[in-house]
């Protein structure tokens, strides 16, 4: 399979996570096949992440590609992390967290029964710092595009995460991650996909969200 055919790519940015970074290459380096590609981008950490990523290039060798940036963000090291994928969709799992088992062939399997389909979202755990794991899965969503909208942004009646949502690579083309957000920046990017896009769920579990006071996300 060349690089052009590519369905995959797994973008994980980091700065700072080098005591979980190697859990979540892993996670995703466990299924990767000819179709999958991972790629790190190390945003300006000043921790031993450019250590651990030197081990795990000598222990994966082909298998990832990793990139070193000056600090931008986390918007920005998602932007830049899509300037090198060659795959049709984005995974954007965070280091924090880890791709559920069969995460991919079940992404898979549901893009061969829904190949139309740009947005796909997925279930996730939340995993909390005292290891009790709570379990969301999607709902259906509505039709039109204003009542997907409201569905996430006013009703928060579906929980949207990155690891756990699957993006084509044409919802980039008109947006990119707004990288004077310092977090939140995937809010719009979500609510642009869900608006604009062909959009379908996946009620299966995709990713292990790890919930800590240090996290952005937090």
């Amino acid at each position: 399979m060349t690089n052009a055919q590519l369905l995959i790519s797994v973008i994980i940015p980091t700065y700072n996570y080098g005591h979980t970074l190697t859990r979540a290459v892993m996670s995703a380096q466990s299924q990767l096949d000819e179709s999958t590609e991972i790629i790190v981008v190390n945003d300006g950490s000043t921790d031993d992440t450019k250590k651990i990523l030197e081990i795990l290039q000598k222990k994966l060798s082909n298998k990832i590609r990793v990139f070193h940036k000056i600090n931008g963000g986390a918007a920005s090291a998602r932007n830049f992390g899509i300037r090198q994928a060659i795959g049709e969709y984005y995974i954007f799992l965070d280091a924090d967290d880890e791709l559920e088992d069969l995460a991919i062939k079940a992404i898979r399997s549901h893009l061969m029964q829904n190949s139309d389909s740009q947005f796909i979202i997925g279930g996730h755990y939340t995993v909390f710092s005292n290891g009790k794991q709570k379990l969301y899965l999607p709902m259906e969503l509505p039709k039109s595009p204003l009542l997907k909208l409201k569905f996430y942004l006013i009703d928060k009646a579906i929980s949207l995460s990155n690891g756990a949502c699957i993006m084509h690579r044409s919802i980039f083309d008109s947006l990119e991650y707004p990288e004077h957000f310092r977090n939140s920046e995937d809010i719009p990017i979500f609510a642009h996909a869900i608006a604009n896009f062909r959009c379908t769920t996946l009620s299966s579990p995709l990713a292990l969200i790890h919930k800590h006071d240090d996290s952005l996300r937090h």
